[in-house]
């Protein structure tokens, strides 16, 4: 018998995310049978490809199997999902650059709010 939130969380987040499951599985670089038993039979994979879907969707691998109910993922805004995608990509430097144009942004578009 598999593991039914397994099976639950891995199917959400694919649809919320608007994949096929042909599409995770080429991300992951699995069979789409392998997601197939994911999300039918609650099958959990192996060690590296569960740490692969926790990083992709951006949730706990504790998460996935049921041990926590704290989702923590990305935002639901496709905006928001692209931006944080594209900083996790980014090195410790590069990171720090990011954050403080962003920074400069926020004060900006805050500052005008303020203004009104």
């Amino acid at each position: 018998m598999g593991n039914k939130v397994f099976q639950d969380r891995i199917s959400k987040l694919r649809n919320d995310s608007n994949l096929t499951m042909d599409q995770l599985a080429k991300k992951l670089n699995v069979s789409k049978s392998r997601v197939n038993m994911w999300e039918n039979n609650g099958t959990v994979p192996r060690n590296d490809v569960l740490k692969s879907l926790a990083e992709y969707f951006g949730v706990s691998i504790d998460y996935l199997l049921g041990n926590d109910s704290t989702e923590n993922k990305e935002p639901e805004s496709n905006e928001l999902r692209v931006l944080q995608r594209g900083l996790k990509s980014l090195d410790q430097e590069e990171l720090l650059k990011a954050k403080k144009v962003l920074s400069a942004v926020f004060d900006d578009i805050f500052s005008d709010d303020s203004e009104d």
